[in-house]
């Protein structure tokens, strides 16, 4: 049952924005099949319809396109930042856009989206070796009582094990990368543009990390979802073997 739950959280997102693209398609042959049924088109109305195919052509071949990503690395570097701007930009809006009519809950989408996004990152990075990699991590997993309040750098954590900042910090000591904390997202944006990474691995929760990811849309961020025992933003944990896995994978 959890495997099947783990699939269909997967290909959620793929499905959702392929549904969408053939009932608007169907919706466009349709219209214009009623319109061809006068004795002729208006000026006005051809210009529409060639706009609207026009429309629909770039949202199948960019869709085509991006599916491709997920298997295939895409060479020229414009092609693939088309596919990503498509990626977080127009196909998010049309998976939630069907989500919201069909009822579908936010955070299962959510996740389908990060994961095929992380596909997109995972094929786009092969046999890529980086050098800059940026770890980025929410404030919220440190203990709430802890007398260090780290703000940006992990390196002021006294390792007191409290927290999985401290395991992070060895971890990327070991694999000399950087990781940093932040508080928000201009915060964020300010350490990307300071820093400017190769890749960005992140921890987050639902939406702060789908907010990262469409916002850095022209870097490869990795999204790593942080685990809430005790609730939003409070004492968060997150899985360590998915962060070193995508070091190693970056690196």
């Amino acid at each position: 049952m959890k495997e099947q739950e783990q699939y269909l959280s997967v290909i959620k997102f793929p499905a959702f924005v392929s549904i969408t693209l053939i009932v608007l398609s169907a919706a466009y042959f349709g219209l214009l099949y009623h319109a061809l049924q006068k004795p002729g088109l208006s000026n006005s109305e051809t210009l529409i319809f060639g706009f609207l195919l026009l429309v629909l052509l770039f949202l199948v071949g960019s869709w085509a396109l991006t599916l491709m990503s997920t298997h295939l690395r895409i060479k020229p570097r414009w092609l693939q930042r088309l596919s990503k701007w498509s990626l977080t930009h127009v196909f998010y809006s049309l998976a939630r856009f069907l989500g919201a009519i069909t009822f579908t809950q936010p955070g299962t989408l959510i996740e389908s989206f990060l994961n095929f996004n992380n596909e997109t990152v995972l094929t786009d990075q092969q046999d890529v070796r980086n050098s800059n990699i940026l770890i980025l991590l929410p404030h919220c997993l440190q203990k709430e009582d802890c007398n260090i309040r780290i703000t940006t750098d992990i390196i002021n954590c006294e390792e007191c094990g409290g927290c999985d900042i401290a395991t992070i910090k060895k971890l990327v000591s070991a694999q000399a990368v950087d990781a940093a904390v932040a508080t928000g997202g201009s915060l964020a944006r300010k350490l990307i543009a300071d820093k400017q990474p190769d890749v960005i691995v992140a921890v987050a929760c639902h939406r702060d990390l789908v907010e990262g990811v469409r916002d850095a849309w022209n870097y490869p961020v990795y999204a790593v979802l942080n685990e809430r025992p005790k609730g939003p933003c409070h004492e968060t944990t997150v899985n360590l073997a998915s962060i070193e896995f995508a070091i190693k994978r970056f690196k």
